[in-house]
């Protein structure tokens, strides 16, 4: 009698603890687990991230950051830390805030126009997308990528058509500029190119006369007038 007392005694010690501990992981996987008042939270997490680094941008936004890691960790997440603009919800748990973290980067829009020098343009985009303005002016300078493609130093200006574009935020410099070259590419079609050849012009002087014209009035109804 006194033995299985005993055992009944481990049994129900043995459900409680069971039960304790799978509440505990329920909770730290799916209870709401942020403590900012606006509807979501934007985090910019940088190219290379570490988990500390993840850690120290989540700490002002999460009520238990310990218990984020572990669900980090568990889901793979730690070892596999991409950057991008990720958009954290309110009320959002653990596991959602990793799955968001994880595989929804969010586009940031690039504009610009009128930029007359590299080093102009250099600093709009970096104002804009993750790499600095001296990264994007290495890249933007190398002459032989302007070469093998048709440019001259008095022409690469041209190939970045002034507009608003949509890129992701960890967009490298590399691709920024490869990017632009498509859409010059995709811009210039043979109509365009038929169009400008028309009027005795060749793409990159259109382009050309295009930032005078904008630069001369920043009156739309009067660019007509002034080309």
């Amino acid at each position: 009698m006194y033995i299985r007392k005993i055992l009944l005694f481990i049994v129900v010690l043995g459900l409680i603890i069971g039960g304790v501990f799978a509440y505990t992981v329920y909770d730290a996987i799916f209870s709401p687990n942020t403590k900012f008042n606006t509807e979501e939270a934007i985090v910019f997490v940088p190219t290379g991230a570490s988990i500390d680094n993840i850690k120290d941008l989540l700490t002002p936004l999460l009520k238990n950051t310990e218990s984020f890691l572990q669900v980090a960790d568990r889901k793979g997440y730690s070892k596999n830390i991409k950057g991008g603009k990720y958009a954290i919800q309110n009320g959002m748990n653990n596991n959602d805030i990793v799955n968001s973290l994880r595989s929804k980067n969010i586009p940031v829009k690039v504009a610009f126009n009128n930029q007359e020098t590299m080093a102009d343009l250099a600093g709009r985009i970096a104002s804009q997308i993750e790499p600095d303005s001296l990264s994007l002016l290495q890249i933007l300078e190398d002459e032989s990528f302007y070469t093998a493609n048709g440019f001259t130093d008095a022409t690469k200006i041209a190939m970045f058509i002034p507009n608003s574009y949509e890129f992701f935020w960890n967009t490298s410099a590399q691709k920024f500029r490869g990017r632009m070259l498509s859409e010059y590419n995709r811009f210039w079609n043979e109509d365009r190119r038929t169009k400008a050849k028309a009027l005795g012009l060749t793409p990159n002087e259109v382009v050309s006369l295009a930032s005078i014209v904008h630069k001369e009035t920043a009156k739309v109804d009067e660019r007509p007038r002034v080309a």
